[in-house]
């Protein structure tokens, strides 16, 4: 089933943009096969990031209900209430994350082999190209490790996530709650710890993995931006 739904529609999709790329250069069609899945995913980002607002904005109103009502039931009811009166749906959040999960392990499955003619995954109506190059825009080998590679790959995290926390504002009175430690702790992690575990991951595994990070983390700041613009009109 992961083969059928992610693995193959992902190989097959990367072979294609092989063919309209110059002399099958893999590094452009993986830039262009991160486009399509970031194009393909984008509307479930863009509902999620203004779930978390809404949620962001109800947030007191839900507080004091858990004060006013402390049985459970009627506590999710009136919760329920309130997220259906703003037009919030709390699990499309969940939803686009867990999406992206078997999408990040086929993209890394794929990247990390190599990129070859694999007729078991191959649908028959494609041709795997005759001539392929490994080098991304004839400047480096993509299935050679780079530190440059692992270093641009950290610092386009640390872009991304500077966009992406920059409305990650804890209130002074929410600092010492456990939900607002636990955000202020999870904006550090964003901020240093990850661009950090994603660029040395990078460094150590073949390029192609960060040619994909790399292009994913600046149309995801792209996109955080588009965003962010949006949720500025609704609110």
């Amino acid at each position: 089933m992961f083969d059928t739904f992610f693995y193959n529609p992902l190989y097959n999709a990367l072979v294609l943009f092989l063919h309209v790329t110059p002399h099958g250069d893999i590094g452009v069609s993986i830039m262009l096969l991160t486009v399509l899945v970031k194009i393909l995913l984008y509307p479930l980002y863009k509902s999620s990031m203004i779930t978390q607002h809404k949620m962001k904005k109800v947030e007191k109103e839900v507080k004091g209900l858990k004060e006013k009502h402390k049985d459970q039931k009627e506590l999710a009811l009136k919760t329920m209430e309130v997220y259906k009166r703003e037009s919030i749906k709390p699990f499309s959040s969940i939803f686009a994350i867990i999406l992206q999960i078997p999408i990040f392990i086929a993209l890394y499955l794929i990247f990390s082999k190599g990129i070859n003619n694999n007729p078991a995954h191959l649908y028959s109506f494609i041709i795997y190209p005759e001539r392929v190059s490994n080098f991304a825009l004839g400047l480096f080998d993509v299935s050679q490790k780079y530190i440059s590679i692992g270093i641009l790959t950290g610092l386009s995290y640390f872009i991304l996530a500077k966009i992406q926390t920059a409305k990650m504002i804890v209130a002074k009175e929410d600092r010492e709650t456990f939900a607002g430690q636990f955000n202020e702790m999870l904006k550090k992690q964003m901020l240093y710890v990850f661009p950090v575990v994603t660029g040395a991951t990078a460094a150590f595994f073949p390029a192609a993995i960060g040619v994909y990070w790399i292009t994913s983390n600046i149309l995801g700041s792209l996109q955080a931006v588009l965003v962010n613009k949006h949720i500025l009109k609704i609110s």
